[in-house]
């Protein structure tokens, strides 16, 4: 089968499968083109062995099965053509689908609308792949979503593209669940896999026949909007579950948001929740050890292991005092909610 591809996040592991199958990938349409990055020097590689050793849960960079540049260095190997950028034109795509011979338009992980158009001129239509259970978790950043939320698991949906974002009919499905310590990189690079060889078992199905298409119950939809920066504002006032939760969704980028003393932002890489009850009002250090600190919440503490102030503080500080961070002080409540609520 001849495949169109719109590329996004779960770009590389999709094109390398579709790569070593029997289906060829004849254009590819890109949402970013990102350079490949100069090699590390040798201080930069002691200290990426160091971080972790340091300040464990910090951010450690994408995983080579994710980076970027991969996909622009596979296409050329595989000699593939592509272009970068938003294609919003569906005459142009037409033109492109029609000189390659492409029977379908595969989108994994693109972010930007597919003129719906475009769909009717293609043999077999349009394939979307999206990295939840359908119709659970419909929109542009269901991977935080779903941690925050707390479910007990997720998936990868491969379902026909229609007009409705994310609407159309489902082909095939895959879970994993959630464990108590998946961050929403973690998730993602796990449902990216999942992606992969769930493509091109479901690309064979369809070349050998008609696959069964389940349309989605409206009742069992919901979706969110995309992931903005306010929705990582801890809100000292919820549950130490919820928030704990709330750190994991925001890891790796951008952090969950706290801010200490009135005056200082602080980014929270690693927390999990504890019980306990405190005299304190919610948002306030209560106890500060050598490689974590307890911060009262609504119910229970928030322990955090790992943080990091945009003034450079570090916490772990091992032997670099981090001034404002002692028992007493309070972290000030949040300026929003921890997120909208899901819309049916």
């Amino acid at each position: 089968m001849r495949v169109l591809l719109c590329l996004g996040d779960f770009g590389l592991p999709v094109l390398a499968a579709l790569v070593r199958s029997a289906h060829r990938p004849v254009y590819v349409v890109l949402a970013t083109s990102a350079p490949a990055p100069a090699a590390p020097g040798v201080g930069e590689r002691v200290r990426g062995l160091l971080r972790p050793l340091l300040w464990p849960g910090m951010p450690q960079g994408t995983p080579p099965a994710l980076r970027a540049h991969g996909v622009p260095a596979l296409l050329d190997r595989s000699g593939i053509p592509r272009v970068c950028g938003p294609l919003r034109d569906a005459s142009v795509l037409a033109d492109v689908a029609l000189r390659h011979g492409a029977d379908l338009l595969l989108s994994a992980g693109y972010p930007r609308i597919v003129p719906p158009s475009l769909l009717s001129t293609l043999p077999r239509g349009g394939l979307n792949v999206h990295p939840s259970l359908l119709p659970r978790y419909r929109g542009v950043s269901p991977v935080f979503w779903q941690i925050a939320a707390g479910e007990p698991q997720a998936g990868v949906t491969i379902h026909r593209m229609t007009a409705g974002a994310d609407e159309g009919p489902i082909l095939s499905q895959r879970r994993t669940p959630i464990g108590e310590r998946d961050t929403a990189g973690l998730l993602f690079l796990r449902l990216a896999r999942l992606a992969a060889p769930l493509v091109t078992e479901t690309l064979d199905r369809l070349a050998r026949g008609p696959v069964p298409e389940l349309p989605q119950d409206p009742a069992e939809a919901c979706s969110h909007p995309r992931f903005r920066e306010e929705n990582a504002c801890l809100d000292w006032t919820r549950p130490a579950a919820e928030l704990a939760r709330l750190v994991r969704a925001c890891h790796p980028y951008p952090g969950a948001r706290a801010v200490l003393g009135g005056r200082e932002v602080v980014r929270i890489w690693q927390a999990r929740a504890v019980p306990g009850e405190a005299g304190a009002p919610s948002g306030t250090i209560v106890a500060l050890w050598r490689s974590a600190f307890d911060v009262v919440t609504g119910a229970g503490f928030l322990r955090v292991r790992t943080a990091r102030s945009e003034a450079g503080h570090r916490f772990p500080c091992w032997g670099r005092r981090w001034p404002a961070l002692a028992a007493g002080e309070a972290f000030a409540p949040a300026p929003t909610a921890m997120g909208s609520d899901a819309s049916r």
